[in-house]
């Protein structure tokens, strides 16, 4: 028997009916802590919002971030991941849950309007948004977000669902499918993400525009969601399960994370240098309300906490091989990507000062439980790994 099959025979699926109970109250309490999270509309409804936009994207970006992880393994025709893929089809398959999330904020956009200055009434009559409005207005705003929606989840699904399907009649006719329909589906994947990261997060200040943006919000989302990956294979393997992974795979997702955490940094400095260079005051702006007063120093963590710390850590092969080390290093990527889109979204409510209330932490937490058991309900359902998968015994075997 060689190796491959040898580990078919291996733990192939998560204990389905142990983990029921689990993730049923995971499920109930992050909807009851985000219950209790309406409460703050009571408060400060333009914090409330403001807060809720900031957790969507977060989670929003780890769902985009998996189905790129997906789409690249067929393009790029690679065959190391094999034994590790289901995982990011796991999570990118959770998009129609992360959809959900986002109901808040286009109650707020047809009615409330405290998050796009562009939707208020008001702002719809100056000049600088009347030069926008063909393409910045309510109704074509959601028109995209359906499309936007629609596009992610049916993709990722359909990836999820071919890949699926091979574990259980092992035909690999559905591994050329995919690869097949991965390039037109990562044009249009590159192209719609472009104009989400516009609308949903550039578009918080209309007057204000960059051309790297989408790339940049983008670069972070992939770098977040490589993480978690990373720590969702370390966690399986520490309970027993995909145990021929070896530090030849966390090799090859250390390099990765290495790769995009010096890529995020050249579009962060190639952004900030450019706008600041230019010294063009309908751009600039959005740097001076986060350079100054309490997000200075937010600014700053980003360049050190972000960059320079996993850049040094990662740097050395052996941390890259090391399981514990590099757990740490994806889990403070993850927590990074939380704080970078906080220092994006926030400043629009708290210009001045660095605050975090209880709103935003419950928002996030009770999101990410929801979020945590929509993913178990996932893994538990079909095999951690593609057993049919023809390029298995390859992965197994990867060395680099």
């Amino acid at each position: 028997m060689n190796d491959a099959s040898y580990f078919i025979h291996q733990r192939t699926m998560l204990p389905k009916e142990k983990l029921k109970g689990v993730i049923r109250v995971l499920g109930i309490a992050g909807s009851i802590v985000l219950l209790i999270s309406l409460l703050g509309l009571l408060v400060n409804k333009s914090e409330f919002f403001h807060a809720w936009l900031f957790s969507f994207l977060f989670y929003f970006g780890l769902c985009t971030g998996s189905l790129f992880w997906v789409i690249l393994h067929y393009v790029t025709n690679a065959g190391w991941d094999t034994l590790l893929r289901r995982q990011v089809e796991n999570v990118a398959a959770l998009f129609p849950l992360v959809v959900l999330f986002a109901l808040p904020i286009l109650f707020d956009i047809f009615s409330t309007h405290y998050l796009y200055e562009w939707t208020r009434p008001e702002v719809q009559k100056l000049k600088e948004y009347l030069e926008k409005a063909s393409y910045l207005n309510v109704p074509f705003f959601s028109l995209r977000a359906v499309l936007y929606f629609c596009f992610f989840s049916i993709v990722s699904w359909f990836f999820r669902k071919q890949s699926c399907i091979q574990d259980g009649d092992g035909n690999p006719l559905h591994s050329l499918k995919l690869k097949r329909t991965a390039y037109p589906v990562a044009v249009l994947f590159g192209f719609l993400f472009t104009f989400f990261a516009i609308d949903w997060a550039m578009s918080l200040e209309f007057r204000w525009s960059s051309t790297v943006w989408a790339f940049y919000l983008f670069t972070g989302a992939a770098g977040a969601s490589l993480s978690l990956w990373i720590l969702i294979l370390l966690g399986l393997r520490k309970f027993g399960y995909l145990l021929q992974m070896n530090a030849e795979h966390y090799h090859l997702l250390g390099k990765l994370l290495f790769a995009f955490t010096a890529l995020w940094a050249y579009l962060a400095f190639s952004q900030y240098m450019l706008i600041w260079y230019g010294n063009i005051p309908e751009e600039t702006y959005f740097f001076i309300k986060r350079n100054y007063d309490g997000w200075f120093y937010v600014s700053l963590l980003l360049v050190v906490g972000r960059f320079a710390l996993p850049f040094l850590f990662l740097l050395p092969q052996a941390t890259k091989k090391n399981e514990r080390f590099l757990a740490m290093v994806a889990s403070w990527v993850l927590f990074m990507q939380a704080v970078e889109l906080y220092w994006i979204v926030m400043p629009m409510e708290f210009e001045k000062n660095l605050v975090v209330g209880w709103m935003e932490i419950s928002i996030v937490v009770g999101m990410g439980l929801v979020f945590l058991s929509g993913y178990l309900r996932n893994a538990s359902t079909v095999c951690l790994y593609p057993i049919h998968d023809p390029r298995l015994q390859e992965s197994i075997e990867v060395y680099n």
